[in-house]
C-alpha cells in the first residue's frame, strides 16, 4: 500500500510540503496528503487501469517513471498526491481549491501537474521534478 508519511518524502521535498500545507491551512484549505512513496508494482499496476485493466488511465508512468517511485539515492520519494477536504470528505472535483493549491505549491518551488499540457493532467500530483 503507499505510503502517506512525509518522512517517506525526499528531505527537500518533505520540507515544501509542510511549508505548502501550512500555507494552505492559513488559507483556510485543508488538504489531506494521501500518497507519497509508491512501490514499482503499485506504479505497474495503476499504470495498467484502463490498458489492461478496466476504468480510465490514471497515468502514463511505469514503474521507475514516476517520482513517487524510490528515488534511486535516497529510496524515498520526490512528489506526493493530495485533496482538499470539506467537513473531513474529500473534494476530488473541487476546481478552484485545487487552482489555489497549485498556486501555493508552486510558491514554495514545487511543480504542480494542474498545468501540465501535452498529457494526462494531474491536479492532485505535487513534485520537485516535475514528473
Amino acid at each position: 500500500m503507499a505510503s502517506r508519511s512525509l518522512d517517506d518524502l525526499t528531505p527537500s521535498v518533505k520540507d515544501k510540503a509542510e511549508r505548502w500545507r501550512g500555507m494552505c491551512a492559513l488559507e483556510g484549505i485543508d488538504a489531506l496528503i494521501y500518497c507519497t512513496l509508491r512501490s514499482n508494482e503499485e506504479q505497474d499496476a495503476l499504470y495498467a487501469i484502463g490498458r489492461t485493466k478496466p476504468g480510465s488511465i490514471v497515468t502514463n508512468a511505469k514503474a521507475g517513471q514516476s517520482s513517487h517511485n524510490p528515488d534511486k539515492e535516497t529510496g524515498k520519494s520526490k512528489a506526493f498526491d493530495a485533496v482538499p477536504l470539506l467537513h473531513g470528505k474529500p473534494q476530488w472535483n473541487d476546481a478552484a481549491t485545487y487552482l489555489r493549491m497549485g498556486e501555493i505549491a508552486e510558491s514554495v518551488g514545487l511543480k504542480w501537474a494542474g498545468r501540465w499540457t501535452g498529457r494526462l493532467r494531474e491536479v492532485a500530483h505535487f513534485s520537485e521534478d516535475g514528473k
